[in-house]
């Protein structure tokens, strides 16, 4: 039988799909103007509602399903109040998806802006109330409970930005630190603790022993660092001493946390193996080794010559975004679907969605080098289009797995 559970997280999974196949085809259409050309699409207008639509639409909604989805594992049941929620989260996305695209920054697409903060602050203060009430374990609730707090903590910077501009406030470096602080607490916060409160309920509900104590070593690493770290995304703007000394206090805490929780992966790596499935495997290792390399980057980054290079080269930075976003989460999050099977699997649609990846992050990373050399790379502009198209194909095809009639009716669609 299929419970109420299943079948809606299921449903909420396969819609969170969609949104980032809107996501990607955003991609293409942005690497296609750069390529080329597309008179009809305003570039930034456009790289607004991409970027918005894949915070709010794929990796905040998908976050949402599987916690919920965790919450919900002892009753089997999805509460009527988080049913609300997701359509208040999907109605902000996609207002924000279309307005965007239409007028860029304006009072629609803020508004709708706003309601998509209004969707992050009460499911936070709704589940943060029932996961203290819940029987998920003391580390998952920590990290869980942490996520939610940078929720909250990140849209400081959309209201930071609304001010500034609002008030006509010409200072660069107040802008872009503003951007920074939602990104910062989005990325490294919100979605690096989901992930892994995700992880930590996948051992306990698979029965993998593990060494509690060093998770919390983790939690407690990662958590001290997250606030100071913030300190990473100022040194471009060459700031006093202080803000080094925390800057690199934080990249050291947050490297000692991630080499901790590589042991503890190691030491338990052949009975997880044994609980995952080899696609799941394949996701998870490509997750955890994107996780590494950005915990490391945020690293260096204190070191004032790979700091120029990290925060004044485009490419670099848009690789970075694309390894955390694509690299850490997305590969996970799919994995974590696939395990619970609310996705079907398809081979080739993975193939061509992991192959787009590693090689957008190839492409990034040369580009930088070209432009480190002060030398253009003239054709860039085609490979990173290849990519993007690679990406898109290999969601699409995908999202038509899931599409299967049987697999419509567990997930409740009508057919």
């Amino acid at each position: 039988m299929i419970t109420d559970r299943f079948q809606r997280c299921k449903r909420w999974a396969i819609l969170s799909l969609l949104n980032f196949v809107l996501v990607s085809l955003a991609g293409v259409l942005l690497r296609y103007k750069i390529a080329f050309s597309l008179p009809v699409v305003n570039y930034k207008y456009l790289l607004n509602a991409h970027s918005h639509f894949a915070f709010a639409g794929w990796v905040s909604m998908a976050l949402f399903t599987a916690f919920v989805y965790m919450l919900s594992e002892m009753t089997g049941v999805v509460v009527n109040i988080y049913r609300y929620q997701f359509r208040l989260g999907q109605i902000a996305n996609f207002g924000m998806l279309i307005s965007f695209i239409v007028q860029g920054y304006a009072a629609v697409s803020i508004s709708f802006s706003v309601l998509s903060i209004i969707f992050s602050y009460w499911f936070a203060w709704q589940f943060g109330r029932d996961l203290v009430k819940s029987r998920l374990s003391l580390l998952v609730k920590y990290f869980a409970g942490a996520a939610l707090f940078f929720y909250v903590i990140s849209s400081i910077g959309p209201f930071l930005l609304g001010y500034i501009l609002s008030h006509k406030i010409h200072d660069n470096n107040l802008y872009f630190n503003a951007i920074y602080l939602f990104l910062h607490f989005q990325y490294n916060g919100w979605f690096s603790f989901g992930i892994l409160a995700i992880f930590f309920h996948t051992l306990h509900s698979k029965r993998i022993s593990f060494d509690g104590k060093k998770g919390m070593w983790v939690f407690g690493l990662l958590f001290g660092a997250c606030i100071p770290a913030y300190c990473l995304s100022l040194l471009w703007t060459s700031p006093p001493l202080w803000v080094f000394v925390l800057a690199g206090l934080a990249g050291l805490a947050q490297c000692a946390g991630a080499v901790m929780l590589l042991q503890l992966v190691m030491r338990i790596r052949q009975s997880l193996g044994a609980a995952l499935t080899r696609p799941v495997r394949i996701f998870w290792t490509l997750s955890l080794f994107a996780f590494s390399v950005k915990i490391l980057l945020q690293g260096l980054s204190v070191v004032p010559l790979l700091g120029r290079f990290a925060f004044g080269i485009r490419p670099v930075i848009i690789g970075y975004l694309h390894l955390v976003f694509l690299g850490f989460i997305s590969f996970f999050l799919i994995g974590f679907y696939l395990l619970e099977k609310l996705y079907v699997f398809g081979r080739m649609a993975l193939i061509f969605f992991i192959a787009g990846v590693l090689a957008n992050e190839v492409f990034l990373l040369l580009q930088g080098v070209y432009a480190l050399a002060e030398n253009g790379w003239g054709n860039s502009g085609v490979y990173l289009l290849g990519a993007s198209l690679s990406i898109f194909t290999g969601l699409s095809l995908f999202l038509a797995h899931q599409f299967r009639r049987s697999d419509l009716a567990d997930a409740g669609f009508p057919v």
